[in-house]
């Protein structure tokens, strides 16, 4: 039976996610698609030109996602500056390459910001390097509570850390939160598919408004890894169902077709 998903992903990871619903074909999942948040690029902010100004200086290059990754792609700097630097997370590795032309650094790393962390541990005279943590910038958003507890431990590693802000991640406007309890109500959603915290936060504010409304909105949430549902339940989000796999989009979409059927 096909089951209508509701993924609140981005417009800038919507490709990927066609991409990855296109090669899980034929796929009993039928998607419609609403964005809770909003990703741009902040490759003119001072921050971030600073950063490009003395990327040479840094050691280490941390990449907090693929939206990090795009901005290095979109500030031209010299592939010299940068190559061995980059430091991505899981699948992101593959956009280091194939984007910026530029050799991984520390392709072993486990797949995760904290991953990321222990790999760091290991290096000799890690007191002596400066570390770029290339990060969003939150707009009507808390911060997740998996960023700071990165950006804690990575400060702990005794290492020169930089925070760099390469783009921003903006709450939906509240404006638009009656239009998304009709949808919710009116487009026979079987699920509802979360890619990260700040969607997860923005879900759980429309899911309240519905109630508050008299109308409350009853639809499971499925979520894209262990992070995310952490986020979500922080915001008092009840998750259905946490991918175990959370590497790229095709791990979510080969778990949501195994969960739905459930339901």
């Amino acid at each position: 039976m096909v089951k209508r998903i509701l993924f609140t992903a981005p417009v800038t990871y919507q490709d990927r996610l066609r991409e990855a619903l296109d090669k899980a074909q034929p796929c009993s999942l039928n998607a419609l698609f609403r964005p809770l948040v909003n990703t741009s690029l902040l490759t003119t902010d001072n921050s971030f030109t600073s950063f490009c100004a003395k990327a040479s200086a840094y050691d280490d290059i941390i990449c907090s996602s693929i939206m990090a990754v795009n901005a290095l792609a979109a500030s031209g700097l010299e592939r010299s500056m940068i190559d061995g630097k980059v430091i991505a997370i899981g699948n992101d590795q593959k956009a280091v390459r194939d984007l910026l032309g530029v050799t991984v650094a520390m392709p072993d790393a486990e797949p995760s910001m904290m991953g990321i962390v222990e790999a760091l541990k290991g290096l000799p005279s890690l007191s002596q390097r400066h570390i770029a943590v290339l990060l969003p910038q939150f707009v009507g958003l808390p911060v997740p509570s998996t960023i700071t507890r990165f950006l804690d431990a990575l400060s702990l590693t005794g290492a020169a850390i930089s925070h760099v802000y390469c783009y921003r991640t903006a709450a939906m406007e509240k404006s638009r939160f009656e239009e998304m309890t009709d949808t919710l109500r009116q487009e026979h959603i079987d699920a509802i598919a979360v890619t990260s915290g700040g969607e997860a936060y923005v879900l759980s504010q429309i899911l309240a408004f519905a109630a508050s409304q008299g109308h409350p909105v009853k639809v499971p949430v499925y979520s894209f890894g262990p992070y995310t549902t952490c986020c979500a339940q922080e915001a008092s989000l009840h998750v259905t169902g946490t991918s175990p796999r959370h590497h790229c989009f095709s791990d979510f979409i080969a778990y949501l077709e195994k969960a739905l059927p459930d339901l």
